[in-house]
């Protein structure tokens, strides 16, 4: 009798650990992606002028070199291109952080990385290398891009619920660039026509798939580059535990839950004696 009790325990309690683990997986990587934002933005402040103004010059170098590149899909394998050999070494003085993403109406802070490989996009947003460095500047048009709906991860999947006129903000070392939404499109894999540069115009477009759960088309949220305004800004300031107190927490609820649920069947089991 004992020894089914346990595994009826065991059970319950495995189920309800089953039932949390996407929400934990998401705190996890919450944690993670907060964790790498702030320190970037913590080094920022104090990186050495002379260099950032060297990474910004290689960075408006490269720009220049790829001019006129066709812009391909990041989630359909094999449509990469040839880029310079240096690509993966500008603006990487942050363990492969160029930048961070900060999108304040859905809450959302992430690191920027190079490259769209699967384990990137995967931890953070990353740039299409064959678009523009997030430096901003007339002529530019930066593609930014990663999931949404994974059960791991947050990263876009809210980004459907951008709307015209809303603002985010690129923090590239010790610079902040702000984007207002100008343009929200749902377009099929191939129409990369929309991702292209417009003369004295400077562009950044957050990109990802959609339907969700479905990913046959891209949503393109495209901002232009706007005035900066300190008051305007919201800075996300999530506050970080360790990763074992957020574990621990989700065991501690489990057996609350377990606890809670063998108390009111203790309870009705009690009833219906005293009825018969």
């Amino acid at each position: 009798m004992k020894i089914r009790k346990l595994i009826t325990t065991l059970l319950f309690l495995g189920g309800v650990i089953l039932l949390a683990y996407p929400n934990v997986n998401i705190l996890l990587s919450d944690h993670d992606q907060t964790i790498a934002v702030k320190k970037y933005n913590d080094k920022a402040l104090h990186y050495d002028k002379a260099m950032v103004k060297k990474e910004i010059d290689k960075a408006k170098v490269y720009n220049k070199s790829i001019l006129g590149t066709e812009v391909h899909d990041p989630f359909v394998p094999g449509s990469g291109v040839v880029i310079p050999d240096n690509y993966n070494d500008i603006m990487n003085v942050a363990s492969g952080i160029m930048g961070t993403l900060e999108i304040p109406c859905i809450d959302l802070n992430l690191p920027i990385y190079h490259g769209v490989a699967e384990k990137v996009i995967r931890k953070g947003v990353g740039h299409l290398r064959e678009t523009p460095f997030p430096i901003g500047g007339k002529g530019n048009h930066t593609v930014l891009s990663t999931h949404r709906g994974l059960p791991e991860a947050k990263l876009f999947t809210d980004l459907d619920k951008m709307e015209i006129g809303d603002e985010f903000y690129i923090h590239i070392y010790n610079q902040i660039l702000a984007y207002k939404v100008d343009k929200i499109i749902v377009v099929k894999p191939n129409k990369t026509e929309y991702l292209k540069p417009i003369a004295n115009e400077d562009h950044v477009t957050l990109l990802t798939c959609t339907p969700y759960g479905i990913n046959s088309h891209r949503l393109l949220v495209r901002g232009i580059r706007t005035k900066y305004i300190p008051k305007h800004k919201a800075m996300i300031t999530k506050k970080t535990w360790p990763k074992e107190i957020i574990i621990l927490s989700v065991l501690i609820g489990a057996l609350i839950v377990m606890i809670g649920y063998k108390t009111v069947k203790k309870v009705r089991s009690r009833k219906n004696e005293k009825i018969s």
